[in-house]
């Protein structure tokens, strides 16, 4: 018995090392800040006990939901073919057009933005899979994204919410490290970025309610409800955050990952109103009700922003929860106009121009996967 137990012992303390050893050395995990970062943090009020804070009540999980359900493969939890993208012509794009805001979505919460002639990206993960190794589990439902990052010289900014896996991708970021200006991101999530061969004077760290601003455009870091982390041992070691950007052609405002929460409101006071509103109602459950918002807490929201439209995002490329892949745009809209809120839901990859003649009409293409 003692034979078994020791060995028993050995083989997990071998085990500890070995994911200890490979986390370590696998650069996909990032780089914890630093000990004079964590004293710099510690002057923050978001920031106590060396962890940042939300600023309500935040509780992980609120229930139990049992792994085998999450990895179960429910035939209606992801499409039943390949999510094709429409083909963005980058050379028409990069194009500045009537003063106009040009967007496409590119799948869950990323974007490309022209704002006269500035090209943004927005959470850029536009890798194969929401995870620090290929899992299935996780692939991405397109095998192609509407364009190339080859094919785009310069990269004006880059804007990150948070550090998780499906919003900060090290493989993306090393594609488009040296063809950005520079990369905004709240504090801490630098650390990855520099790590991954970012150069740090690229890069500008803000906490919430602070901003800056390039070529006419303000952005200004604000509050989300939410958590950070990329391994076991670093969870809210960096901030997440929203986002909103203004210029003289529009404002737009992008959630990041969030539950519901006063802020919205609050937001809606000091930056709003918004043109359109980019708002997290994907990959929810009871479970994790305060991290992320269902899809009528978010059309909620965008009335709270004061948003004259508003586009539902983490959906369309990962499974990350146990509802049907298309359920968050289905009930996106049916709320939207059960309370005469504006909504878009464009194709993947489709270009659409911010103004008061954005179209509107719902094409529910997701019926046909």
């Amino acid at each position: 018995m003692k034979k078994l137990l020791s060995m028993i012992i050995y083989i997990l303390i071998t085990l500890s090392i070995s994911v200890a050893a490979f986390i370590n050395l696998s650069p996909q995990f990032g780089t914890n800040p630093t000990q004079d970062q964590k004293r710099l943090y510690a002057n923050y009020s978001n920031y106590k006990n060396g962890k940042f804070q939300n600023a309500e009540e935040f509780v992980m999980m609120t229930g139990d939901m049992p792994l085998s359900k999450f990895f179960k493969s429910d035939s209606n939890r992801i499409p039943n073919k390949d999510l094709i993208h429409e083909t963005i012509d980058l050379e028409s794009f990069v194009d500045a057009e009537d003063h106009k805001i040009k967007i496409s979505w590119l799948g869950h919460s990323a974007f490309i933005l022209n704002i006269n002639g500035n090209i943004l990206l927005l959470d850029p993960m536009l890798g194969q899979y929401a995870a620090p190794v290929p899992l299935p589990s996780l692939k991405r439902y397109s095998s192609k994204i509407a364009f190339s990052i080859d094919d785009i010289d310069i990269i004006d900014a880059v804007i990150f919410s948070h550090d998780h896996y499906d919003h900060l991708d090290y493989s993306t970021v090393k594609q488009i490290k040296n063809k950005v200006k520079i990369f905004f991101v709240p504090y801490g999530v630098a650390n990855h970025l520099i790590g991954w061969g970012v150069r740090q004077e690229s890069i500008i760290e803000l906490n919430w309610d602070e901003s800056a601003n390039f070529n006419g455009i303000e952005i200004v870091c604000l509050p989300a409800r939410h958590f950070s982390g990329r391994g076991p041992l670093n969870r809210n070691s960096t901030l997440w955050c929203s986002w909103a950007i203004k210029s003289e052609y529009g404002k737009i405002y992008f959630s990041g990952d969030s539950g519901y929460g006063k802020h919205f409101k609050e937001i809606g006071k000091m930056h709003g109103p918004f043109d359109l509103s980019f708002l997290d109602c994907g990959q929810y459950n009871v479970a994790w009700k305060y991290s992320h918002m269902i899809p009528e807490e978010a059309v909620r929201a965008s009335k709270d922003l004061v948003s004259d439209f508003f586009m539902p995002i983490h959906w369309g490329a990962f499974t990350l929860s146990t509802h049907p892949w298309e359920e968050p745009v289905i009930r996106a809209i049916n709320h939207a106009k059960k309370t005469n809120q504006k909504i878009i839901a464009p194709k993947l990859g489709q270009i659409i121009l911010l103004g008061d003649d954005m179209d509107t009409k719902i094409i529910d293409w997701w019926n046909s996967y």
